[in-house]
């Protein structure tokens, strides 16, 4: 799983700085939305920068736990430094199975925010 994920971190590589300009941008209009909303009207853009927000945090952090990952061990290692490399490779597959939990929520809570935003300003 971990080799897979790794593929496609460094596949995807070219939208770490992107992921961070969205992040900053989302961050950045949500505060603004909330510090200088008035009204209902005023906020028609906090639900969608909050959830731009999510998902350049959950790319960024993707990108950068997953470009590089610890080799399978080989034979010719000795005992302790098969174990340190199983470790380590143990590690990232509990952050990929965290991850993995982590974008399921993110969609779930992409879906479930995208659908109030519509219901209140679909009008």
């Amino acid at each position: 799983m971990i080799d897979k994920l790794h593929k496609v971190a460094q596949a995807i590589q070219i939208l770490r700085l992107p992921s961070i300009a969205v992040g900053i941008i989302g961050l950045a209009s949500a505060v603004i939305i909330i510090f200088n909303s008035t009204s209902h009207e005023d906020d028609l853009l906090l639900i969608p920068s909050i959830v731009a927000l999510l998902w350049a945090i959950s790319t960024y952090y993707f990108i950068v736990t997953f470009r590089s990952i610890p080799k399978k061990p080989n034979k010719s290692l000795n005992f302790l430094a098969n174990f340190k490399q199983n470790v380590r490779r143990g590690w990232y597959w509990f952050i990929g199975i965290i991850f993995l939990g982590t974008t399921l929520a993110t969609m779930s809570l992409s879906y479930r925010m995208t659908s109030i935003w519509l219901k209140d300003y679909s009008d």
